[in-house]
């Protein structure tokens, strides 16, 4: 099942509410977020002049591409904030990901990843997983 979390993601004036995929393999240095293209419309980021890099994924490396920042908060009652996270692209996948560093910056700790429960840190309430969205054109 995976765990997946409702987020909120702002761009300048736009915002959207999704569910993320939390992927503790998506390891990063600082905050990131896999954007689809067709959520990266909605939310009004440039596509025009994007730089690509090289991402190594199990079994060999994918291009994806650097749409900006965005502003990322659990969407729920007990959400502590916002967090600045690089927002990325690689064409043909449609659901929203967030690796390992936004996920501890969001303060998400997961529980059991197969039944798909997690929880806030500090907080001792399970939750369940979100169902998941795909985003597509």
């Amino acid at each position: 099942m995976g765990v997946r979390v409702r987020i909120r993601l702002r761009s300048g004036d736009r915002e959207v509410c999704s569910s993320a995929l939390v992927n503790t393999g998506y390891e990063g240095v600082r905050p990131e977020v896999h954007v689809p293209l067709a959520l990266a419309r909605r939310l009004g980021l440039s596509l025009e002049d994007v730089r690509g890099e090289k991402y190594a994924v199990v079994g060999g490396e994918v291009t994806a591409f650097k749409l900006g920042r965005l502003s990322v908060s659990l969407d729920m009652e007990a959400a502590r904030g916002s967090v600045l996270a690089d927002a990325v692209c690689v064409p043909g996948e449609h659901e929203v990901i967030i690796n390992d560093a936004l996920a501890e910056e969001l303060g998400i700790e997961i529980i059991a990843p197969r039944r798909g429960l997690w929880r806030v840190r500090g907080d001792e309430r399970a939750r369940e997983s979100a169902e998941p969205m795909f985003w597509t054109e």
